[in-house]
């Protein structure tokens, strides 16, 4: 009777001890369950937080091309009422109201404005990225560089130029695009990668290998890239999307508003 009375003892106190074992094992998995949820929201809001971010950084650039733009939609205006003034019907009414100094003043206030227009679009394009250069070279080149080269363009011609820029800014800053590039590795030597820019605000390069790898942004005085090795995998993955090589998915890369 006493030799059954402990072994039912020792019976219930083994299934307390595996109840309690088994309790605390999935109050354990319970936390870290929950942490893991919890750094996935972390990661979301910052990722959340980068996106807005960025978009400000887009609005800000387009709303400078746009700014650019309107002052050139009134050049425009403005040229063709002066021509509108040129037919037939005011050629007499001209000659009474404006004077040969009148004249003058109104083409040095279009020459004026053209050039300093010109002067930004030459800064504006510095800093475009290799392959943007590439695309604006001809427009680049028929920019005047001195005042005395003004007599070789006319006023549509100057116009012209500058509208081309402003499109190919434009079209560029609205897309994402990869070109072959060269950069330094941390020895100093060039090497050949491919680099992915989103729009003019952020840029990711990677080399075939994936061994060289980092992340560009615009400076006051062209691109400015850093090296960061570390980031390879998650870059070749956005080209390999970029390529349809692989399914569309959220890859995580960082983002630097300046």
């Amino acid at each position: 009777m006493n030799y059954l009375s402990c072994g039912s003892l020792f019976s219930a106190f083994f299934g307390f001890l595996l109840t309690w074992d088994f309790g605390i094992a999935q109050e354990t998995q319970l936390d870290r369950t929950r942490t893991h949820i919890e750094k996935w929201v972390q990661t979301r809001q910052l990722i959340a937080k980068k996106r807005a971010d960025w978009r400000v950084e887009q609005e800000n650039i387009s709303q400078s091309i746009g700014l650019l733009k309107k002052e050139l939609n009134l050049l425009v205006n403005e040229i063709k009422q002066a021509k509108e003034l040129d037919s037939e019907a005011d050629i007499d009414k001209r000659r009474i109201n404006l004077s040969l100094e009148d004249l003058k003043k109104a083409n040095k206030v279009v020459d004026d404005a053209l050039w300093k227009m010109e002067r930004q679009a030459l800064i504006i394009m510095s800093r475009f990225p290799e392959s943007l250069k590439d695309r604006t070279a001809g427009v680049r080149n028929r920019i005047p560089l001195e005042q005395k080269d003004l007599r070789d363009f006319s006023v549509a011609e100057r116009m012209q130029n500058i509208v081309a820029m402003l499109n190919e800014a434009d079209r560029f800053n609205s897309a994402i695009s990869m070109t072959i590039e060269f950069r330094k590795d941390a020895g100093g030597k060039e090497r050949q990668v491919q680099v992915v820019y989103l729009g003019l605000g952020q840029a990711y390069f990677v080399n075939q290998n994936n061994t060289i790898a980092g992340t560009g942004l615009p400076g006051p005085e062209g691109w400015v890239w850093s090296l960061n090795n570390d980031l390879a995998p998650k870059i070749r993955k956005v080209i390999d999307i970029y390529e349809s090589r692989r399914p569309a998915e959220f890859v995580s890369v960082p983002v630097e508003i300046k």
